[in-house]
């Protein structure tokens, strides 16, 4: 891995203005304007999870995205986006075994996610397993899917 696929792994108190610009930049134009949810894309959440980003080499938008948290004991993952113009270059991938990688070194054994219905054949690659049944999330079908680290 080069120093430039390195994803950087922060909390919202220890990243600049910058970061979370792009970070917020990225979500917003995947989430909002490409995806069209209307529930809004910042949240509590997001103050008490650790976000992942990989920026440009300028550092003026990110390439890919996700955060990860724990939620009654379980971690979880969220938020997961590629920028239109980065993707097919791999780096969801790369993103999250570097996520998966991350968390095992933390003493973690599983990660779950509310995966969207279009992105499960990503997860599915990745060795994600469904749990449970479909359900819609922000007027989008998803299943939640869990992954052993």
């Amino acid at each position: 891995m080069t120093d430039s696929e390195k994803f950087t792994f922060r909390r919202v108190a220890q990243m600049t203005g910058r970061e979370m610009f792009c970070v917020a930049r990225l979500r917003i134009d995947t989430f909002v304007t490409e995806q069209e949810i209307t529930v809004p894309e910042l949240d509590d959440q997001d103050l008490d999870s650790i976000q992942v980003y990989l920026l440009n080499a300028e550092k003026t938008n990110a390439l890919a995205v996700c955060r990860i948290f724990q939620e009654n004991g379980k971690w979880m993952l969220g938020r997961v986006a590629v920028a239109a113009a980065a993707r097919g270059q791999k780096l969801g991938t790369k993103m999250m075994k570097q996520v998966h990688e991350y968390l095992h070194n933390q003493g973690a054994d599983r990660l779950y996610c509310h995966a969207q219905w279009q992105a499960k054949p990503f997860y599915d690659f990745l060795g994600y397993h469904n749990e449970g049944e479909p359900f819609v999330e922000a007027g989008i079908k998803h299943v939640m899917m869990y992954k052993d680290l």
